[in-house]
């Protein structure tokens, strides 16, 4: 049985779930390239494992 040279877009996308195709990578042109989209700060919440102390 030969190999297949390709595998269909259409054919990868339905491998994969909800949640990997939601999160896919942006074209960033100031970068250059395709890029994993930045986590998105949460209001109200610390930075890091800088807490507050006052």
């Amino acid at each position: 049985m030969p190999f297949r040279k390709t595998i269909s877009q259409d054919e990868l996308r339905e491998s994969l779930t909800p949640e990997q195709r939601a999160s896919g990578p942006t074209y960033q042109a100031s970068r250059g390239g395709w890029f994993p989209e930045r986590e998105k700060p949460v209001p109200g919440t610390p930075k890091g494992d800088q807490a507050r102390t006052q």
